[in-house]
């Protein structure tokens, strides 16, 4: 694992030759371990703040909190919801590490299979429109008796769209890699 890692960190920057599945995988695991880590102590902060809100909410209103209607999932008062949009920069910032981190060996991984570094780029559009609409979604989440919204719709398509590409990709990736050199070089031990 630890030669996985350092192989690929060393070329950070090489977008050519090819990578073997042995040495892209240990490395691609290890990022994608140290980004959900990241994720998670960011989230740390909002939600701590939200289950103080809560309690003090709790303490002021001994009602409980409000009974939703008949046939209606229970919703917290949104002064009581995390403030999420608070988490979407640094957020953004562990995505786009994790990406620049992800990208040469994803490319030369690609070139071990014949296929173009080009196709590392499938899930990206998706990503970029995921963020670009994640705040408005939420807010219009966060709004239950409103009608439905067309960005709630669309980022859902959007989040399907990802998904789907992000699953391709994967099984690209983990295919069997081209016998013997090809256009891309000789393979990778």
């Amino acid at each position: 694992m630890f030669r996985s890692i350092g192989h690929n960190l060393a070329r950070l920057a090489v977008f050519s030759g090819r990578e073997s599945r042995s040495l892209y995988w240990p490395y691609v695991i290890a990022v994608f371990v140290l980004g959900m880590v990241a994720g998670l102590v960011l989230m740390v902060a909002p939600v701590m703040d939200m289950l103080v809100r809560t309690s003090e909410y709790l303490q002021s209103h001994p009602e409980g909190l409000p009974t939703p209607a008949p046939g209606q999932p229970g919703v917290l008062p949104p002064e009581l919801m995390p403030d999420f949009g608070s988490m979407l920069v640094p957020m953004a910032l562990v995505n786009l590490v994790s990406l620049l981190l992800y990208a040469a060996a994803t490319v030369r991984r690609l070139h071990d299979r014949e296929w173009s570094g080009w196709w590392a780029a499938l899930p990206l559009p998706f990503q970029l429109i995921g963020m670009l609409v994640g705040r408005q979604a939420m807010a219009a989440m966060l709004h239950p008796d409103a009608s439905p919204s067309p960005v709630v719709l669309l980022s859902s398509l959007n989040s399907l769209a990802h998904w789907a590409a992000f699953i391709f990709l994967v099984v690209i990736l983990a295919g069997e890699p081209t016998p013997g050199p090809n256009r891309y070089g000789d393979p990778v031990a």
